[in-house]
């Protein structure tokens, strides 16, 4: 018999995971509206052009990590390893450019990288971001820095450190560049494969490498912090005078290039060391030349994107978890045949009140039944049986209190609105049919 089981570097999401997620995705939505962001939805595959022009096609998520194919009409397609380049595609291709700016946009979504699977990381992985374009003045980095370490606050998140650093524009790259070949040179053949590509193309990279950072050579490389421009000095002081007006905490990276090619200027991460090696949480920067390397105009942008997984591991590192908020406030026990239709319409004008309700459906006895209203965690229990069918009444019971109430059908909705609600009426004793509340075990 064939064994079904899931893709490596993937995961199932059960009822017990899915309420942190949306926990989670709630409180981003909430945070992000509050800074005046608006959700952007973006397609999952892109032309693969999107992510060579967007990424960087010297990048390891471009050489080595993009999951790409062709389609039946011979056209290259790639999943998205990352957010903001498809972003950007969209607000070129979609000519958000016309009207006010900035635009200020947010996203969530599942990303996919073909990379080895350990804790924190996974083949189809889920990203929040956030994405600024069209102003390039200094606060919007601090801003937006900010709101990352706003949001990690809010959930849990209390240990992690933030790194700042700036890359640079086209003009401190050069000097840089000049800088690093040359400091290089004499131990290029020492380095991976890869960086010895990246000496001749992007020699920038080799600062990212995982191989060699810690070659003696690359550990005393020329920072591009010692190269920055005027103008980029100017720029880069102001980032961090806003940060401390606003109380952020930060420490300077002088090596931290970030591993996406569109970087310029600020460049940020999010730290959280008690999640192991893989310990990024959240990181982003400034992206001045990608709107126009898309055929848009000359628009700076700025964001952040931060991975769900290793989110999720870090609130667990400082003694998060939201539990599951999905139980019935009313569970219905119908016993016989003759209770089936009543206690499916009770099902039906309970929910149409707005009152979360659960029923039996697999005629176990009272007990059993009583057993899983308990286990769901339910405040109360309605009893329908043959004699309750005939009289048209129900039994209500408190699960707390354990006080129980023979009702009139026609009244148990109010009668567990106000179990629900204490500041509404409680029906009167003339409604009740018996006449009084009583605490009798009928039910065992």
């Amino acid at each position: 018999m064939a064994e079904y089981v899931k893709p490596r570097g993937t995961a199932d999401l059960l009822p017990v995971d899915t309420a942190e997620w949306q926990y989670l995705e709630a409180q981003a939505r909430e945070l992000f509206s509050l800074y005046q962001y608006r959700e952007v939805r973006t397609p999952i595959f892109e032309h693969t052009e999107v992510f060579e022009r967007g990424v960087g096609d010297t990048t390891d998520i471009v050489q080595k990590e993009m999951y790409t194919f062709r389609d039946r009409a011979d056209r290259s397609i790639t999943l998205r390893p990352e957010g903001t380049a498809g972003v950007v595609r969209a607000f070129v291709e979609q000519k958000q450019y016309g009207g006010p700016l900035p635009v200020k946009w947010f996203y969530y979504g599942p990303m996919f990288r073909y990379e080895k699977p350990q804790a924190g990381r996974f083949r189809q992985l889920h990203q929040y971001g956030v994405e600024v374009i069209g102003v390039d003045d200094p606060r919007v980095d601090a801003e937006v820095i900010e709101l990352g370490h706003r949001f990690l606050s809010t959930v849990g998140v209390r240990s992690c450190r933030l790194e700042i650093n700036s890359v640079g524009c086209a003009t401190c790259r050069a000097t840089h560049k000049e800088a690093l070949l040359s400091h290089l040179a004499p131990v290029v053949e020492e380095l991976c494969p890869d960086c010895q590509s990246r000496y001749e193309k992007n020699p920038l990279r080799i600062l990212d490498c995982k191989i060699d950072r810690d070659h003696p050579r690359v550990l005393t490389a020329p920072t591009i912090t010692d190269s920055l421009c005027g103008d980029c000095t100017v720029h880069f002081a102001a980032v961090r005078a806003y940060l401390d007006d606003l109380d952020v905490p930060y420490v300077v990276n002088p090596i931290m290039v970030r591993g996406l090619d569109y970087y310029t200027r600020t460049a940020f991460e999010f730290m959280e060391d008690s999640i192991g090696a893989m310990s990024t949480i959240l990181a982003g920067g400034r992206y001045n030349q990608l709107v126009a390397g898309f055929g848009g105009p000359d628009l700076p942008g700025v964001g952040f994107a931060g991975g769900m997984e290793r989110l999720i591991l870090a609130r667990a590192a400082n003694g998060e978890r939201a539990e599951d908020a999905v139980q019935p406030f009313a569970f219905v026990l119908a016993l016989g045949n003759a209770a089936k239709s009543p206690s499916i319409r009770l099902l039906q004008s309970l929910r149409a009140t707005g009152i979360p309700a659960d029923a039996d459906y697999l005629g176990r006895s009272l007990k059993s039944q009583l057993k899983t209203a308990d286990r769901l965690g339910a405040r109360v229990a309605i009893l329908l049986g043959d004699d309750e069918v005939v009289h048209g009444v129900a039994t209500v019971r408190d699960l707390q209190t354990k006080e129980q109430r023979t009702v009139s059908l026609a009244d148990v909705v109010a009668e567990v609105s106000a179990l629900r609600d204490p500041l509404r009426t409680v029906i009167g004793a003339a409604n009740i049919a018996g006449g009084e509340t009583h605490n009798q075990e009928v039910w065992e």
